[in-house]
């Protein structure tokens, strides 16, 4: 468990397996990700069979600690020990917990496990470009804009393009 003062961070157990496809098959939320599918229960205890026995993975249920209700998830993917690199990613799930600034403590948590608990360099992520909360977010963070990959993502048969942002360990808060 990682603690913070308003949210908490346990790893993602197959429990979670509900509020996770909840979350994932929620238009705002699909609207956000690259992925088109919305997954069924069947397809997120499939990939989190997977995922459980990969080492490269950290994935995170987002708790408020007020309620001890779980809010989303947040995680490192990809983690890449020669290079010291990883893929963060985040959700908040529960549309009433959007734009409370959970999201904010939960990566400051996460960036801080990834530069002080496993050692990682640089921490990447990709976000859409009309994605201008989470974009406000990740510069809040120190992430900086490495570059624009154009037409990278086809959704709904539209291409979209897509920043590239990473922050280095000695860079921001962490």
């Amino acid at each position: 468990m990682i603690e913070g003062e308003r949210v908490q961070l346990r790893a993602m157990t197959i429990n979670d397996a509900d509020d996770v496809v909840r979350w994932r098959n929620d238009p705002f939320v699909i609207d956000h990700l690259f992925d088109d599918k919305p997954p069924t229960r069947a397809d997120h205890v499939q990939w989190f069979q997977k995922m459980i026995v990969r080492s490269d993975r950290h994935e995170f249920i987002i708790i408020e600690r007020a309620t001890q209700r779980s809010i989303g998830t947040i995680g490192l993917s990809d983690i890449d020990r020669t290079n010291r690199r990883a893929e963060y990613g985040i959700l908040i799930g529960a549309s009433d917990a959007r734009g409370k600034g959970y999201a904010h403590e939960a990566s400051e948590l996460i960036l801080a496990y990834a530069f002080n608990e496993l050692k990682l360099h640089r921490v990447f992520l990709h976000v859409f470009t009309d994605n201008l909360a989470a974009i406000k977010l990740y510069k809040q963070l120190g992430f900086q804009i490495e570059g624009i990959l154009r037409g990278h993502v086809c959704k709904r048969g539209v291409f979209r393009d897509v920043i590239a942002m990473a922050i280095l360990d000695h860079e921001g808060q962490a």
